[in-house]
C-alpha cells in the first residue's frame, strides 16, 4: 500500500526496503528479523498481528470514504485494497508464526458496523454484477471480508438479500432487457420515467437481472428470506412500477422472450 504509511519511512529511517512487493524476499527479511530479535514464534506471531491490525484499520478506514461516491465501483476497487493486504498479510505469516495460533486479525477502528456492512454488501454485489471482470478467488475475497468485518453469516446473507433487492430494482427500473419498454409503454405506463431516460435498457446487462433473480430464488428456497422480506420486495416493486407483478403478468404482449422469462423469474421469487 505505498504512501498509506508515511510514518513507517520515519520508524525505518530509509526507504522502503522494497518497491514491489515480493512475497519469497519479504519472508526471508521478516525470518531474518524474528532470528536476530530472539524472539519466540508465539511472541513473533502476535507482535506480526499487532502490526497488521494497526495497518487494516488505516486502510479500512480509508476505504470507507468511498461509500459518499455515487458509483458502487469505486468502493469496489478500494475494498479490493482490504482484501490484498488480508491476503498478502496471510501470505507472510507463516514466515513469523511457524504454526502458531493466535485469534485472527479482524477490524478494531472506530467506524460503525453499518459502515462496515454496507462496504461489505457494495463489494460482494459489485463483483456479481461484473461477471467478467470477477476474480477467480471472488468467493474466499468476500468470505475474507466477511470474517474480517466479523459479520456472521445469517447477517451476510440479509445483506447480501437487501442490496440484491435494491439492484434488482434499479436494474429493472431502468430497462431489463431488449423490448422492456415496448411492454411498459403497452401496459400504459411511462417507459421514459422508468427506463430512467435511456432507450432499451443502455447499460445494462438483462444477463445480470436474470442472474441477480435466480439466487433471490435459490435463496427463498432454502428458507432464508422470510415472508415479511418478500413483501418488503413486492413493495419495492409497486412502488418502482406503479403497478404490482401481477398486474405486469396479465398484459405481456409484445414483450420478448428474454423479457418473458425475467418476469417468470420474478413470480417464481414473488408468488
Amino acid at each position: 500500500a505505498p504512501g498509506r504509511f508515511p510514518n513507517a519511512l520515519t520508524i525505518l529511517g530509509s526507504d522502503m526496503p522494497m518497491e514491489d512487493f515480493d512475497v519469497d524476499k519479504a519472508k526471508e527479511m521478516l525470518i531474518e528479523s524474528r532470528l536476530s530479535a530472539g524472539l519466540e514464534v508465539t511472541q513473533s506471531a502476535e507482535i506480526f498481528a499487532n502490526v497488521v491490525n494497526c495497518m487494516l484499520i488505516d486502510i479500512v478506514d480509508l476505504a470507507s470514504s468511498s461509500l459518499k461516491e455515487k458509483e458502487s465501483k469505486i468502493t469496489v476497487d478500494a475494498v479490493n485494497i482490504v482484501v490484498d493486504f488480508m491476503n498478502h498479510a496471510a501470505s507472510l505469516y507463516e514466515a513469523v508464526a511457524e504454526g502458531a495460533t493466535i485469534t485472527p486479525v479482524t477490524y478494531s477502528g472506530a467506524l460503525a458496523k453499518s459502515k462496515l456492512e454496507q462496504m461489505y454488501s457494495q463489494y460482494a454485489v459489485g463483483g456479481m454484477m461484473n461477471m467478467e471482470g470477477i476474480a477467480d478467488d471472488f468467493d474466499s475475497r468476500v468470505a475474507l471480508l466477511q470474517d474480517v468485518f466479523s459479520i456472521n453469516e445469517k447477517k451476510a446473507e440479509g445483506l447480501m438479500l437487501k442490496a440484491m433487492q435494491k439492484n434488482m430494482m434499479e436494474m429493472m427500473k431502468n430497462g431489463g432487457g431488449e423490448g422492456m419498454e415496448e411492454m411498459m409503454a403497452g401496459m400504459g405506463m411511462d417507459p421514459s420515467a422508468l427506463m430512467g431516460g435511456g432507450a432499451g435498457g443502455e447499460g445494462m446487462d438483462p444477463e445480470q437481472l436474470k442472474s441477480m433473480l435466480l439466487e433471490l430464488k435459490q435463496a427463498k428456497d432454502r428458507g432464508e428470506i422470510s415472508n415479511e422480506e418478500l413483501d418488503s420486495v413486492r413493495s419495492m416493486f409497486k412502488e418502482t412500477f406503479g403497478s404490482t407483478l401481477d398486474d405486469i403478468m396479465k398484459d405481456t404482449d409484445g414483450a420478448s422472450a428474454e423479457d418473458l422469462e425475467v418476469l417468470e423469474l420474478m413470480k417464481d421469487v414473488l408468488g
